[in-house]
């Protein structure tokens, strides 16, 4: 297919332009989707806007975005198992804010997407995928368990209605009252306002909850604490029952550095398990694709409600709209969905 294509490209950190490039040729292994939709990671596209992603995706121009879902449209002549027509999510090291991208169907993750799921929320089911596998599989939730996850932006609440497959009960806590509103309406059990009650308070709640052993699991889904005091990870270890587990999905390494505080203390006397994955929970890329159509699954059934997520849809001319929404009116957004022509 040859022709030009709208496309959002970052020039350099700070510079978005919507600009028309050439629809990239594919090879022989490779596919074409055609980009039905496509959203916004609220952290990571963000970092990549901003320059502050060393190490990964620092170069520019890029084409911003990973969480996408589109039809495919051409396929090369030594692909199997993927034909014209089908439509499929992924996550794409190629840019996701563009009319067309290419897939390479042997090495990219990507899963096909049944009619039953609407439009909008086909490129979340990426980050359900993400959220499964970074931090919930790794903490080994079991049916009787109490799981207490801190921070309930979009990873936030995809963790808390996963853990609610499986956990006997989902307690969350935030900072912004809408993404309180947004846990309790996916199903959490309770869900503290960290703005609007002490560190203490919470980690007394949790206790009332669980017969005054706190939290099985606490799992950590922010990048950066905006408690005015920075306690946050101090407060999910007091919340934390002896012997827990915690895991972590997007915890910015760089911001625990600068802005997070831990007394080292708590951590000796908890004598809890930590568990902390972004890759390799499966051995082999045929597991993570069976672990992403799990997540196609749920989605399909109506056990993870994304619709409730999306606060925001726009058009690639809106996009840095979309940015400055999901970095700076946390209390106003949550998820904001991508059409190549709105």
């Amino acid at each position: 297919m040859t022709g030009t294509m709208k496309a959002a490209v970052v020039e350099q950190p700070g510079v978005l332009t919507l600009k028309e490039i050439d629809i990239p040729a594919i090879q022989n292994h490779e596919v074409l989707l055609k980009v039905q939709v496509a959203s916004i990671c609220n952290s990571t596209d963000n970092h990549i806007f901003h320059g502050q992603f060393e190490g990964f995706h620092d170069f520019y121009p890029q084409i911003l975005g990973h969480e996408v879902a589109g039809e495919v449209i051409e396929v090369g002549s030594q692909v199997k198992g993927i034909a014209l027509g089908e439509v499929i999510a992924l996550y794409t090291p190629r840019g996701a804010f563009c009319e067309y991208t290419v897939v390479d169907p042997s090495a990219d993750l990507w899963v096909r997407i049944p009619e039953s799921i609407p439009l909008q929320t086909r490129s979340l089911v990426e980050m359900f995928h993400g959220a499964y596998v970074s931090a919930v599989h790794p903490a080994l939730i079991k049916p009787h368990e109490t799981v207490l996850i801190v921070g309930q932006g979009p990873l936030g609440l995809t963790a808390a209605a996963t853990a609610k497959l499986t956990a006997h009960q989902v307690l969350t806590v935030d900072v912004h009252d809408l993404r309180v509103q947004k846990s309790l309406e996916i199903g959490a059990n309770a869900s503290y306002n960290r703005a609007r009650m002490t560190a203490d308070e919470i980690v007394e709640a949790v206790r009332e909850e669980t017969g005054g052993q706190g939290a099985d699991v606490v799992i950590m889904c922010i990048s950066k604490d905006l408690s005015e005091e920075r306690d946050a990870f101090d407060m999910a270890l007091k919340a934390l029952r002896k012997h827990g587990r915690m895991t972590g999905l997007h915890v910015d390494v760089k911001g625990i550095a600068q802005n997070h505080r831990v007394n080292p203390q708590l951590l000796l006397r908890k004598e809890a398990t930590f568990a902390h994955t972004l890759n390799k929970v499966y051995e082999t890329q045929d597991d993570e694709l069976k672990a992403f159509q799990y997540a196609v699954n749920q989605v399909a059934e109506g056990k993870i409600p994304f619709e409730s997520f999306i606060t925001h849809e726009i058009g690639f001319s809106e996009l840095e709209h979309g940015l400055d929404l999901c970095l700076n009116h946390l209390n106003d957004a949550v998820k904001v969905v991508v059409y190549p022509n709105r």
